[in-house]
């Protein structure tokens, strides 16, 4: 006949503690640390506010992270490696023709994972902060080159024989206005939507690669 305290530990199996992996932790931390950037900007991010938005301790921080610095370096390679993706598929799928590959890459700056109030206020946050300027070339300088190098090559096989075509100066080109709207959108959001952002792409692209696109588009 069973005792009660064996009835009680039977019915209650002890278990062990779970905690969540090392990749979790980060991320949650990551996105803490996006989302008070957005509300506060970089200057007003404590590690008490990241930590108090994740609901973890800052000895997690400590942990996974040593310091503020380096959780700082972590959101921004993060978000790098988030548009870096929204790209990167397009130019590596070998179906896609030049034309419709180099519309598909510079529309996926507005691909709204990416191209949302929170986080291109937390990349101007980076970019206009006069202290983390050197800090957001290191970290982003190898993801746009990467961009630039696939447009340029894309520019260049689409009007290869133009006379003093710059697929350089196009690059650029493309590269700004992308970042001009991204710019008007933080600014005026009201104006600058995501199907205004598109559009003005679309006339530059057109009237770039006025053969390309403007017979059927894309």
């Amino acid at each position: 006949m069973n005792t009660r305290a064996e009835t009680k530990a039977r019915s209650k199996p002890k278990t062990k503690r779970r905690t969540a992996p090392k990749e979790v932790r980060r991320l949650q931390l990551i996105e803490a640390t996006v989302d008070c950037i957005a509300e506060r900007g970089i200057a007003g991010t404590t590690m008490a506010a990241i930590t108090g938005r994740a609901g973890l301790s800052l000895g997690i921080v400590s942990m996974h992270f040593e310091s503020k610095e380096n959780l700082l370096k972590a959101t921004l390679t993060h978000l790098s490696q988030e548009v870096r993706s929204t790209w990167l598929s397009n130019n590596a799928d070998h179906t896609l023709k030049p034309a419709p590959k180099l519309w598909a890459i510079a529309m996926s700056s507005f691909d709204p994972y990416i191209f949302n109030p929170k986080k291109i206020t937390v990349w101007f946050a980076f970019f206009g902060d006069a202290r983390y300027r050197a800090f957001y070339r290191q970290i982003v300088e190898s993801f746009d080159d990467e961009r630039t190098d696939a447009l340029e090559a894309i520019c260049e096989s689409l009007a290869p024989d133009t006379p003093n075509f710059d697929a350089m100066g196009v690059t650029d080109a493309i590269e700004s206005l992308g970042d001009g709207l991204w710019l008007n959108a933080m600014l005026y959001p009201e104006t600058f939507t995501r199907e205004y952002c598109m559009t003005r792409m679309a006339e530059f692209l057109t009237a770039t690669f006025p053969d390309q696109y403007r017979k059927g588009g894309v």
